[in-house]
């Protein structure tokens, strides 16, 4: 993934393939521009200073003019970068440098309570959310429990396979893992880097990182085997917190030597310090009641009554990050992710309000929920052509122009994926004594959690059906639970501690998570 430095801005990971125009605002960075990356009205001027940009159009030219040109202007549009890339942009000809729904995302989860925390270090200090899709970090000032920038990007070693499973099988090979491990620290080291220039903190200010993840990010980041991960039991090699040096990371260009580099402990098979940084805030919060659910191709659920609290991670499938969907796609700009449907048509809202690409898995929930409301599939899941405008043998058109089209084995799809949320949530109640009517809380984590309309989610059997207002959008949980880690000494021993108190379920081949999956097959 080519990387794309602006001066005085920061250091993006980008895509190939995607437009330079396009990648930036993905980014929160939003070129002038009036043509919709047509390159039609020359106002995305940008600097090529470092790094192969390719040959400038002949539109190109006549906008630009053949002096520009030879002093490495472009058409940010008209780029498509495929090396690394270093570029100045003119403050004029930048609308926004937008940082509010990363901000939103993280600072405003109502399980960020600042003032819970209590600092314990001193300088500058970044959390890390190793996420199978996505790396997330945060800088803090440390002293005050002060966050001061947040970033994210696309995690690098998708080349290597979207879902976790696949990159596990190909880390067997020494030297794949290698280059996974390298991937990804540079991605990491990648965003400290802007993180710092955007905020004038110089790297050698940072004194201490906490990194979060999976078990499989959490061992491919360590260079630690992941065989034991892919054969029963499932289980990791180690659930011990690690405290190292950043110098003991060789791929990590960061921090300097002696900065503290901490990964919180696993809790057991595919549930990692993520999901435990994230309970403990959701615990602290109060509630004697609850659940967190994150959804993914691994779904983590974790539910608590009292002291008593289960975890378990459900073999969702990719369905709700819109794989093996037909025209489903993760929650990017052109994304449908609201939709409703009424007697004479489809309606629907993209993801930056751009033209629609495909659904992402907010708007499969909203589709399905609809389809089931006017009768357009029975409780089997059968779709019913005839029975809409909209909908014939082929299955259901939601945009016939933009040719996204949801097909009758998308919905056996959508079942198998809700069918093992609902599956494990129902496991995981009855093993700490709980009944679902009774959760106070459920806090749905990550970008899905944030989108998702609850009463879509109860109408498909997704979600348990109790009050809309108990069912709680948290945000980046990881995140919000790698900074508490971060700030507070408190914090960290006690996440220690919890590790040891969760009773990790593993559901595969448990009768029980079987015949409840059976179950919530169907709709109710």
């Amino acid at each position: 993934m080519p990387r794309i430095t602006v001066e005085n801005i920061g250091v993006f990971s980008v895509q190939t393939g995607v437009n330079l125009r396009a990648a930036l605002r993905a980014e929160g960075v939003f070129l002038d521009g009036t043509c919709a990356d047509e390159g039609r009205c020359g106002r995305c001027i940008v600097r090529v200073l470092e790094g192969d940009h390719g040959e400038a159009t002949p539109s190109e030219r006549g906008l630009l003019g053949p002096d520009s040109v030879r002093r490495g202007e472009r058409l940010a549009c008209r780029v498509n970068p495929a090396s690394d890339l270093r570029i100045r942009i003119d403050a004029e000809r930048i609308l926004e440098v937008d940082r509010s729904g990363r901000w939103k995302e993280t600072w405003q989860s109502p399980l960020w309570r600042p003032e819970s925390v209590e600092p314990t270090f001193e300088g500058y200090g970044v959390a890390v959310d190793l996420g199978t899709t996505s790396v997330a970090e945060a800088l803090y000032d440390m002293a005050m429990a002060r966050p001061l920038d947040v970033v994210a990007g696309l995690n690098p070693q998708t080349p290597w396979g979207e879902e976790i499973l696949s990159r596990m099988a190909a880390a067997r090979d020494p030297e794949v893992a290698g280059k996974m491990r390298a991937a990804v620290w540079r991605a990491v080291s990648d965003q400290i880097r802007s993180l710092c220039m955007r905020n004038g903190v110089g790297r050698g200010r940072l004194r201490r990182m906490v990194v979060v993840g999976n078990p499989a990010m959490h061992h491919l980041a360590l260079g630690l085997p992941t065989e034991s991960l892919l054969t029963p039991p499932f289980e990791p090699v180690t659930l011990d917190e690690r405290v190292l040096s950043a110098v003991d990371l060789e791929d990590l260009d960061g921090p300097e030597g002696s900065a503290q580099v901490v990964f919180p402990p696993l809790v057991g098979g595919f549930v990692g310090s993520d999901v435990l940084t994230a309970v403990r805030c959701a615990l602290e919060k109060g509630g004697a009641q609850g659940c967190l659910i994150d959804v993914g191709t691994n779904t983590e659920v974790v539910v608590w009554k009292g002291d008593r609290i289960a975890a378990a991670s459900a073999p969702a499938g990719p369905a709700f990050e819109g794989g093996h969907i037909r025209s489903g796609m993760r929650a990017e700009e052109g994304a449908i992710y609201r939709v409703s449907i009424s007697r004479d048509g489809v309606r629907y809202e993209t993801i930056g309000d751009a033209s629609p690409r495909g659904i992402c898995g907010t708007g499969i929930v909203d589709l399905l929920a609809g389809m089931l409301r006017e009768g357009l599939i029975d409780a089997t899941g059968l779709m019913r052509p005839g029975t809409h405008p909209c909908l014939d043998e082929t299955g259901l058109r939601i945009d016939g122009k933009a040719g996204v089209l949801f097909e009758p084995g998308d919905v056996e799809t959508v079942q198998k994926a809700k069918a093992a949320v609902r599956a494990a949530l129902d496991l995981l109640a009855a093993r700490v004594g709980l009944v679902e009517a009774d959760l106070e809380r459920i806090y749905l984590a990550g970008a899905f959690g944030s989108r998702l309309d609850a009463l879509s989610a109860i109408a498909i059997g997704l979600l348990p059906p109790i009050s809309k207002d108990r069912c709680v959008p948290a945000g980046n949980t990881a995140l919000v639970g790698a900074s508490t880690v971060l700030l507070s000494e408190k914090a960290q021993a006690e996440s220690a501690r919890l590790a040891r108190q969760i009773d990790h379920v593993a559901i595969s081949g448990d009768p029980g998570f079987e015949e409840s999956f059976l179950e919530n097959l169907f709709f109710t």
